[in-house]
């Protein structure tokens, strides 16, 4: 939608918008539409997936936001939000955690601030918000929560996004509010802005402000029983997909069997976009199912050849020993080597070549890729089959997304945070064991 096409029912004029506009050129921001009163932003090179790239203020924020714009803004660095550091101040969206409309339905009306301290707001200076248009209900269930520091340092508050918390906030407009006919209205979210006195380092005040917003919203959680996260980009970046994995147009009446336990960790792991990590134990998950099928299959495999062969002898103990021997190795074979049995078994080669063939990975699964201490995949190595590198990364991911162990002899294989920039950066080992998950099944077919 193209700014030109103004609704002529909007009052406001072109030219009261021109040094903000400018001021927001800066920062790479577009006015994409503007219809009864609602302005819709979109952001040069700003790819969030599945959610529409337009950031929306009601047409009486922009005051505020010209006079925030005299600030210089710098982004955050994985979170939407941003920082103002000449003038001590941060800002970061919020979400609540675990509720079905996240984004727009916080419930802090029965929270109170304890006063132990004062600030330059305990005299009536409010900070910047700018309440939704969108429901009397959700905005008569949101106070404001502000708190100071006793020891003076500054202050925090939860409450209605400024402009600029908007602006650099998850997008929260959609390109056909302003094509209906009842036009759109202001959807806005909860921010968590913090103002420090004595700001020192610019470049420090980042880490700073996340580490006071970090401890804030544990207790938040803890004793007010109020659970809201901040929102990384990585998030809602583009979903990977090989290309060697086409999508088909026709439906068709299933040919395939699943069980029911593989097919809710299927979808499971599809839904688990927001949590990387649990996407990823979901798909592990399906392939832990399938072991004792691969290692049963194995054993018998090792156990055919034995008795096949023509210098077996029921009546000799050696002849019965190899069998037992074969069976056991196979019975007592570590998860590692489980999931190495079952890649090799079940998973075409040709399929699991041309994955990495494949061109949306670079450098991910080599030495110099994000995840540290997963080990990487070489098509050349001549030591270890393609089978056995890829179920000793998966294995090694698994072991540091489950065992958080604080022990120095652990230093190499930390913990994988749920919400760290790994976590994130896991998406080609998630479509990696997806693609496992789903030859797995299919080799069950047959």
């Amino acid at each position: 939608m193209k700014a030109e096409e103004q609704s002529s029912e909007s009052s406001t004029s072109e030219g009261q918008f021109h040094d903000i506009e400018k001021k927001l050129e800066k920062y790479k921001f577009k006015r994409e539409a503007h219809q009864g009163g609602i302005i819709g932003y979109s952001k040069k090179g700003a790819n969030y997936g599945p959610l529409n790239n337009l950031s929306c203020l009601p047409e009486e924020a922009l005051e505020i936001l010209e006079v925030q714009l005299q600030s210089n803004i710098i982004p955050l660095k994985e979170h939407f939000g941003y920082t103002a550091p000449s003038i001590g101040f941060f800002e970061l969206p919020l979400r609540r955690i675990g509720a079905i409309s996240r984004m727009f339905a916080p419930m802090l009306k029965s929270l109170q601030p304890e006063v132990r301290g004062d600030c330059k707001h305990s005299l009536g200076r409010q900070m910047f918000s700018v309440e939704p248009q969108e429901s009397q209900y959700i905005t008569r269930a949101v106070n404001a929560i502000h708190v100071a520091d006793p020891g003076g340092s500054g202050c925090l508050e939860v409450s209605w996004a400024s402009p600029c918390g908007v602006l650099w906030g998850i997008p929260n407009g959609r390109p056909y509010d302003f094509e209906s006919p009842r036009g759109s209205r202001f959807r806005s979210f909860l921010s968590l802005k913090i103002e420090l006195e004595n700001v020192k380092e610019s470049a420090a005040f980042e880490d700073s402000c996340m580490e006071l917003a970090n401890s804030f919203l544990y207790e938040l959680s803890t004793r007010n029983g109020v659970s809201l996260e901040p929102i990384r980009f990585a998030e809602y970046a583009p979903a990977l997909r090989p290309s060697g994995s086409p999508l088909l147009e026709k439906v068709r009446f299933p040919e395939t069997r699943v069980k029911p336990e593989v097919a809710e960790l299927f979808s499971f792991a599809l839904g688990a976009r927001e949590n990387p990590s649990l996407s990823f134990l979901a798909y592990y998950q399906i392939l832990e199912y399938f072991f004792p099928y691969a290692v049963r299959r194995e054993a018998m495999r090792k156990v055919r050849k034995e008795i096949s062969d023509p210098r077996f002898s029921k009546g000799e103990d050696s002849s019965i020993l190899k069998i037992l021997s074969a069976a056991e190795a196979i019975s007592s074979a570590s998860e590692s080597k489980q999931i190495a049995t079952l890649i090799a078994d079940s998973v075409r080669l040709e399929v699991l070549t041309g994955f990495f063939l494949d061109d949306p990975w670079g450098k991910h699964f080599t030495n110099d890729g994000p995840i540290s201490a997963a080990g990487s995949i070489n098509l050349k190595n001549t030591t270890k089959s393609l089978p056995v590198q890829v179920a000793e990364r998966v294995y090694k991911i698994r072991n540091r997304i489950v065992h958080a162990k604080d022990d120095p002899k652990y230093a190499d294989v930390r913990v994988l945070l749920p919400k760290g920039e790994e976590a994130y950066s896991l998406r080609p080992d998630i479509a990696l064991l997806r693609l496992l998950a789903e030859e797995v099944v299919i080799d069950a077919q047959v």
